[in-house]
């Protein structure tokens, strides 16, 4: 073949894929038809509830008699769909009064304790009107399972005179979403699981997948939802992110872990707000300390003394269970393990509270932990991340994030202990981790998880100030302001989170901890007087992101008890759990964003 006929052939197949994927996109589109407006919206929810406490509805406004469709209705208690009424191509106005009218007399929704309730025990009520439909994509691997817009889209199937509806709320209650495709990572999948969910639309047809698909049909549909509680916050970030609202939201947070803090110092781990209890899952000591470390701050930058005596609580159980003896000095061992991270993270909650009023066991927990810190340190500045206990010695291996998090360990106990060996074993390692460490082909191009080594840098301003700190945390914010999404560039509200594309959801626990690090690159920026307007954009839009996804409170509607929900963190959009750090990362940002502020509020931004 010669080169021309090889460029042609190239040619000929993109154009194929391009005119392929054109089709494919014309045939997959929905046409949308307009949501009900806020007045016929607002009537709805009021209608249901007046039906359910026994007093007068009031009349339909115009939009609601005029706005048709298909309208599934739901009734929700503590986080369960008891049961719905559907209505297709009539009034929002009749579907929702016979709704109404259908639930007032139906025993498993009146027998309910929160029937007549007007507290947070109360039946809610959601409205999804249709906005138009359109095909599943083909069933090939990882493409079906991309083929619904998650909170957006949901399946109906039809059979002869028969109906079934899969909605965007019942999805996201049965956690369908980000389930179709699984990864290596443990933290990441994404899309839906289509055959499981045709096979249950089937089955509610009183038939199977195949038989559906071939006799009748299946289709997506998008929707809009009606719910009391507005979720995800509509505001812009701009609208969203000052002083007050950020310490709101960071106290809110800590209310929460505090919370569910048990009685001996340990912390609910991961939180399910459909059961109002712990999900099983390996409990994770750094995350512990983290979590000690963030309510303390809250007490310290604000005031909040039960958030102190909380941290105190989660240290004392770190002493009490955790502790052993590496070498002559004391560490922290986690399921047979003892790593630097666990150390690290101990000694920023300890420095956390020290820093406002010297407590024994934060005087302890420092000297020890420093003095084995620093005893891991390698003649190049690295650590040794691992420590055998039965050979007493180091383990010469490295794993994410612990470097970074101990450099900013040293800097806040030499902050608070004044002990100068710290700040120079602190001042090797950042030496190492924005120099050496971070210097090879292609380097300037692609970055990880740096946010602890930028909390580290900026942490060091004035005390260990290096030129080669400032450019890494420079570029990596920099380069993650490409990575960060504006406004319209998903079909969600997500401006001010991180991806690559429309197509997957992005996560939030990577928004809050990259937002702590570019505070403190602000604030380093800031310190020796470069450019921080990019810097303030990118922590703006990440704090807007946050504040928008948080539990405040939530979507209700599918919590067990939405008043103990309340200043949760989930990890994604449609996530309905709060792990301990996803709370921590995010509340920390807003504490410090706050404290910023305040700062320059008061002339001492500089």
């Amino acid at each position: 073949m010669t080169q021309r006929r090889f460029v042609q052939g190239v040619l000929a197949a993109l154009v194929v894929a391009l005119l392929a994927g054109v089709i494919g996109a014309l045939r997959t589109r929905i046409d949308e038809r307009a949501a009900p407006d806020d007045d016929a919206a607002r009537w709805a929810l009021a209608s249901l509830d007046a039906r359910r406490i026994g007093t007068p509805v009031e009349a339909a406004p115009a939009s609601a008699g005029a706005w048709r469709g298909d309208v599934i209705v739901t009734a929700w208690h503590r986080g369960v769909p008891v049961t719905r009424h559907v209505e297709e191509n009539v009034s929002l106005e009749r579907a929702v009064t016979r709704a109404g009218e259908l639930f007032a007399t139906d025993d498993r929704v009146t027998g309910l304790d929160g029937w007549t309730r007007t507290d947070d025990g109360r039946v809610r009520f959601t409205i999804e009107c249709v906005l138009g439909e359109g095909p599943i994509l083909p069933p090939i691997l990882a493409v079906r399972e991309l083929g619904l817009v998650p909170l957006r889209e949901g399946l109906v199937a039809r059979l002869g005179e028969r109906v079934a509806y899969l909605t965007p709320e019942q999805l996201r209650a049965q956690r369908s979403y980000d389930l179709g495709v699984r990864t290596p990572l443990a933290d990441l999948s994404f899309g839906v699981p289509m055959h499981a969910l045709i096979e249950q639309l089937a089955a509610e047809l009183e038939s199977d997948g195949d038989e559906v698909q071939a006799r009748g049909e299946v289709l997506r549909f998008r929707s809009h939802t009606i719910a009391e509680s507005t979720y995800p916050d509509p505001r812009t970030s701009r609208e969203l992110v000052d002083e007050e609202t950020l310490r709101r939201a960071s106290v809110e947070g800590a209310a929460f872990l505090l919370r569910h803090q048990r009685y001996d110092g340990a912390w609910t781990y991961v939180y399910d707000a459909t059961t109002d209890g712990p999900r099983r899952e390996p409990y994770n000591l750094p995350r512990h300390a983290g979590t000690a470390y963030f309510v303390a701050q809250v007490d310290r930058l604000h005031g909040m003394p039960e958030a102190r005596e909380g941290a105190l609580r989660a240290l004392s159980w770190i002493e009490r269970y955790a502790m052993r003896r590496c070498g002559g000095n004391p560490c922290v061992e986690s399921h047979g393990r003892v790593e630097v991270g666990s150390a690290a993270l101990t000694v920023i909650a300890a420095s956390e509270i020290h820093a406002k009023e010297p407590h024994p066991i934060t005087q302890r927990l420092l000297e020890g932990l420093t003095a084995f810190l620093r005893a891991q340190q390698r003649e190049d500045g690295e650590l040794m991340h691992e420590y055998d206990l039965e050979a007493q010695r180091p383990i010469d291996v490295q794993h994410m994030y612990y470097s970074g998090e101990a450099a900013f360990a040293l800097l806040r106990a030499h902050e608070v202990l004044g002990d100068e060996r710290d700040l120079e074993a602190a001042r090797r390692l950042m030496a190492h981790l924005t120099g050496a460490g971070w210097s090879f082909l292609g380097s300037r191009y692609y970055y990880g998880e740096e946010h602890w080594t930028c909390i580290a840098a900026g942490e060091a301003r004035g005390r260990a100030d290096s030129e080669e700190a400032i450019d890494f945390c420079r570029r990596w914010l920099e380069w993650n302001e490409h990575l960060q999404y504006r406004e319209g560039e998903t079909p969600w509200n997500v401006e001010g989170g991180y991806g690559v594309g429309p197509l997957l959801l992005p996560r939030l626990t990577p928004v809050g901890s990259r937002t702590e690090a570019f505070i403190n690159t602000y604030l380093l920026l800031r310190h020796h007087g470069r450019d921080t307007t990019r810097a303030r954009a990118v922590v703006e839009r990440g704090l807007g992101q946050l504040l928008r996804w948080r539990w405040a409170p939530g979507p209700t509607h599918l919590f067990a008890r939405p008043e103990r929900a309340l200043g949760g963190m989930p990890g994604s959009q449609v996530d309905l759990t709060s792990r301990n750090d996803f709370v921590q990362h995010a509340g920390s940002a807003w504490i410090r964003w706050a404290e910023v502020l305040r700062e320059e509020r008061e002339g001492r931004g500089r």
